[in-house]
């Protein structure tokens, strides 16, 4: 027999044409198990179920048209025409009607009966563990040929790098699945992991069914390592879900919800770090104000300035009696000339011209007067400085004393201090800093 070679466009459009052809196909009622419904919009997407048989299913504006009742589990009559996907080369039943049955599937009964008996154990109420934040090494239970493993995988490696990925491979579909699973479970446990992560992709009831076996809920609940569960989509919930000690809604979110995000990690830090500068410089600079302010007041109040004030005052004082004292000769001397001028030619005239000499006498020791009062006025003010400086408080320093202070404050007695105080010695060219080893009083 001849082999005909064909596209995919083509043999595609040859199986359109066989179906569509087909009268049967364009107006059929199935019967079925619902199983994997949930909506897109106003348009529902859901499978018929018959054994190992699967027949997807799409009804346009359901939200219209769906009986309220219908949900996984529910045997139904979908009317419709049986058309081909193109674009995913699969055909699906076109839903016009459901009639809604009475009955729930086997697998449905089998998951609500095992809820109610492991709720009633007390197993859902079990206390959950914290889930480490940096976590070191990640163990990730999960089929090595799966999308979710490799989803996982991506996300930790995009989010954390710094994690160690550990994979417990195992199958996660099929009648031994379920021992699979537990043995991965166990051995992720006794591993140095920090967290587990216990992924599947998205499926009908019946591919997920492994995470609803009794062996393996409790062994996900007897976990002493932390455990994250992203079974299926965000509509799917198994019972490994309720013992978990996180559940994520998909594979991915449970990569997410195990790692931190590095960039925004370092974002936060950036933004702490500038946030801690800038008090840091504002600190510094409040800090410097107040140096510079107790600088200004310490050399305001300084002896040396003190004494340099002093000296200033009386310069001063000395430099207007010195001039009080020329204007007075000066006003003196134009006296005398006047008077002198008058009585030029009096019989006194020998009398008069005495005068000046008398008066240069006086005017001589009325000067020797004043140098002495300011030679007094400097030997006080020598004294006040030496007075100063025998009261300057860093004088005993600079001679070599040391000066002790306690929480910025002076001691001046050893009963201010107690054992193991820390204190500071101020000497002439630093500070030192101590603490109280033992204390000795005078006389004791």
């Amino acid at each position: 027999m001849q082999t005909l070679e064909m596209g995919v466009a083509e043999i595609t459009m040859r199986l359109i044409s066989v179906i569509e052809t087909d009268e049967i196909f364009q107006n059929v009622m199935v019967r079925g198990e619902v199983s994997n419904f949930k909506f897109s919009g106003p348009h529902a997407y859901f499978s018929l179920k018959e054994g190992e048989y699967l027949l997807n299913c799409v009804m346009f504006n359901a939200t219209y048209r769906h009986p309220s009742g219908i949900k996984d589990g529910t045997v139904v009559k979908a009317s419709g025409a049986i058309k081909v996907y193109p674009k995913r080369g699969t055909y699906q039943l076109y839903t016009e009607s459901i009639l809604e049955g009475k009955d729930y599937g086997e697998l449905y009964k089998r998951f609500e009966e095992l809820k109610i008996k492991l709720k009633n154990e007390g197993i859902f109420d079990k206390p959950k563990k914290e889930i480490p934040r940096f976590p070191q090494k990640i163990a990730v239970v999960s089929s090595k040929t799966s999308a979710a493993f490799h989803d996982v995988v991506k996300t930790i490696k995009k989010r954390y790098p710094l994690a160690v990925i550990l994979l417990f491979h195992t199958s996660v579909q099929g009648k031994e699945a379920s021992k699979e699973i537990v043995s991965a479970l166990d051995a992720a446990d006794r591993s140095s992991a920090d967290v587990i992560l216990l992924v599947r992709g998205g499926g009908s009831i019946e591919d997920l069914w492994n995470f609803n076996e009794e062996i393996v809920v409790k062994k996900v609940y007897a976990m002493k390592t932390p455990v994250i569960t992203g079974v299926g989509h965000e509509v799917d919930t198994t019972l490994v879900d309720y013992v978990a000690d996180r559940r994520s809604p998909t594979p991915t979110g449970a990569a997410e919800y195990a790692t931190p995000d590095l960039v925004e990690l370092k974002r936060n830090i950036d933004i702490s770090f500038s946030r801690i500068t800038n008090e840091m410089d504002q600190k510094i600079d409040e800090s410097f104000d107040l140096v510079e302010r107790s600088k200004k007041r310490l050399d305001f109040l300084s002896p040396k300035r003190q004494i340099s004030i002093e000296t200033e005052r009386i310069n001063e004082s000395f430099s207007k009696m010195i001039k009080i004292v020329d204007e007075m000769i000066k006003e003196k001397r134009s006296s005398l000339i006047r008077n002198f001028e008058a009585i030029s030619h009096s019989k006194i005239v020998r009398t008069i011209e005495l005068v000046p000499e008398r008066l240069d006498s006086k005017m001589e020791m009325m000067k020797r007067t004043v140098s002495n009062d300011i030679s007094k006025k400097y030997l006080s003010l020598e004294k006040i400085e030496m007075s100063l400086n025998v009261h300057d408080p860093l004088e005993p320093v600079r001679r070599g004393y040391a000066m002790v202070f306690k929480d910025e404050r002076l001691v001046k007695s050893v009963h201010e201090l107690k054992k193991s105080d820390e204190i500071k010695l101020k000497l002439s060219d630093g500070k030192i800093l101590s603490e109280v080893v033992e204390i000795e009083e005078n006389g004791k």
